[in-house]
């Protein structure tokens, strides 16, 4: 029993003396010129910059109708409908690999027998806001556009002279003699 009592009298002036010793540590530390100007002390360098990462290429595919084509370029420009998000309904330009798979209507082909107006489906990477296709296949016939008319008016060789307008027969009075009873004597 006099252990007890020993210990739990040990344990009751640490619990007193500990959170003591602690904040007047603590006021001893606010009233030092150190504490006032942490920076005192030491210096402060700056945080390295971190360097940009390049960008990462990510998988796109894109399926619409080819508007146009620069074979020379290696470029095809199409009006996406289909295909990862970043491309739907815009109309899209995609470069296309010198090693890419070209297909047009389950032949292979070059880039050149591609032309405006097919279905086209396309699937590459993109890096940044520049696509790069690595498969291009393109089915249909292409669209040739209809002539514009022309505005230009067409000379004729002859004059034409204005027509007036033919007459119109005036009302004949007609009367019907004998065919109520109104008959006349001679």
């Amino acid at each position: 029993m006099r252990l007890r009592r020993s210990a739990l009298a040990a344990l009751l002036t640490a619990g007193i003396l500990v959170p003591g010793v602690s904040v007047a540590a603590t006021a001893f530390a606010a009233s030092s010129p150190a504490a006032a100007h942490p920076a005192a002390g030491f210096k402060h360098t700056p945080k390295p910059v971190k360097t940009a990462k390049p960008a990462r290429p990510l998988p796109f595919s894109a399926s619409g109708t080819v508007t146009a084509v620069d074979a020379a370029g290696g470029t095809i420009t199409l009006t996406a409908k289909g295909g990862t998000k970043d491309v739907r309904r815009r109309t899209v330009t995609v470069s296309v690999a010198a090693g890419a798979r070209v297909v047009v209507n389950e032949a292979r082909a070059t880039l050149a027998e591609v032309a405006a107006g097919q279905r086209i489906a396309v699937v590459g990477t993109r890096t940044g806001t520049v696509y790069t296709a690595s498969r291009v296949r393109a089915r249909g016939t292409a669209v040739t556009p209809a002539p514009s008319p022309t505005a230009e008016p067409v000379e004729t060789t002859e004059p034409v002279e204005p027509t007036e307008p033919a007459e119109t027969p005036e009302p004949v009075e007609t009367t019907h003699a004998g065919s109520h009873g109104d008959e006349q004597a001679d």
